[in-house]
């Protein structure tokens, strides 16, 4: 089918701002002379003098990994091996895990190996891995997988450290980096490490009768004890059917796209149509918990309508066109003309002031890439507007 010129258009704008503004503020605004990402930039672009975490250096090399292997020209190379090199002397333990936390100036101050940040360094270690068209990494990735695995319990998942040990957010990263991996490496165990957090998800985080995803459990993998048990992520929603539907298009298994379609539909019950916008939180009788709208949902519920519209036809898929559409125009607002964005919408429509946090840019990169992607592969042909280069 022929794409919407609006879509095409957006698509278009969000290329251009990351080409022309977000981009070229983030790897030098963005990125000290030592390699450090900065946590969050002001909406002046001043850096927020703060300690600085595991996950924001991983996601930010996957970021400028992505704009490589998109065809960016600016020095994404440069930004990756500073921020490789800052990485290892600052964040890796001696046992090869990665440290949550350190100061501004790089001295540790939480060793904590929290699952969350070793997912997000095997996806920053696979998209570089595509981007410089190289193997050297899939060693130490293997490596940190495989000692992952030995923790895993009977059912096949982890324990994160802190307050929620059993959860299904870490696991979606998890999910990510060995789907990642799957395309940039040669290890067949990252199949089975895939195969295994989804069949942990089909079992045990979606829920059987409603169809969407609970964050919390206990430890037999049920449902949490009180509220903790009943929150529901809208955005969470469609970050695992965009997940689904990449696993189950590479594994040709019709029941995982089904499990995505079912959590596409949960998480469109958590856009607010008056405002055009995806809520951070509900409850699992599909009440609403918080109707403040971070810049993230926006972004998954793009990802999730474009890649299942490039998986189906028909009526089907122009309703998902339709919400891709609606979701690009929403998260084209969050975004300034200054390479940075406001991160929240609050309840009754004014974005919050405050600085942009450098996490939102690997959601929007994201974003772009699965956008680019199903607009050039719907089409048949390569769009030059969405391309980077």
């Amino acid at each position: 089918m022929s794409l919407d010129d609006g879509l095409v258009a957006d698509a278009a704008a969000l290329t251009a701002w990351l080409r022309q503004a977000a981009l070229p503020v983030w790897c030098t605004l963005g990125q000290n002379a030592f390699g450090a990402f900065e946590e969050r930039l002001g909406q002046d672009g001043r850096p927020i003098i703060e300690p600085r975490r595991a996950r924001v250096q991983a996601r930010q090399l996957y970021v400028f990994a992505e704009a490589g292997r998109c065809g960016w020209s600016g020095p994404w190379r440069s930004a990756i091996q500073a921020g490789l090199k800052h990485l290892s002397k600052s964040f890796l333990r001696a046992d090869g895990l990665i440290r949550t936390r350190v100061s501004y100036v790089g001295e540790p101050l939480d060793d904590t190996a929290y699952l969350y940040d070793q997912a997000f360094y095997l996806l920053a270690l696979a998209s570089v891995s595509r981007a410089f068209d190289a193997t050297i990494f899939e060693r130490d990735a293997v490596a940190l997988r495989d000692r992952l695995c030995a923790t895993a319990d009977v059912e096949g998942g982890m324990l994160e450290a802190g307050a929620h040990p059993y959860q299904s957010n870490a696991h979606m990263h998890l999910l990510e980096a060995s789907l990642a991996w799957e395309e940039a490496g040669v290890d067949p165990g990252w199949k089975a490490f895939s195969d295994q957090i989804v069949r942990l998800a089909k079992t045990r985080f979606i829920d059987a009768e409603g169809g969407f995803i609970r964050e919390f459990f206990k430890a037999d993998w049920s449902p949490a004890d009180g509220a903790d048990g009943h929150l529901v992520e809208p955005g969470h929603q469609f970050e695992w059917a965009w997940l689904l539907a990449r696993y189950g298009h590479a594994r040709a298994a019709p029941d995982a796209i089904d499990d995505a379609w079912r959590l596409y539909a949960a998480g469109l019950r958590g856009v607010d149509q008056q405002r055009s916008v995806a809520v951070d939180e509900m409850n699992d009788d599909g009440s609403l918990r918080l109707s403040r709208a971070r810049l993230w949902p926006q972004t998954e519920w793009l990802k999730a309508s474009m890649i299942l519209a490039s998986l189906c036809d028909g009526a089907r898929q122009v309703e998902c066109l339709n919400q891709a559409n609606i979701a690009l125009r929403t998260l084209l607002g969050y975004l300034t003309n200054f390479g940075v964005w406001t991160d929240k919408m609050s309840d009754s429509g004014p974005f919050l002031d405050e600085p942009a946090p450098a996490s939102s840019l690997y959601h929007i990169m994201a974003a772009y890439v699965q956008t680019r992607d199903a607009v050039n592969g719907l089409e048949k042909h390569s769009y030059q507007s969405v391309d980077l280069g």
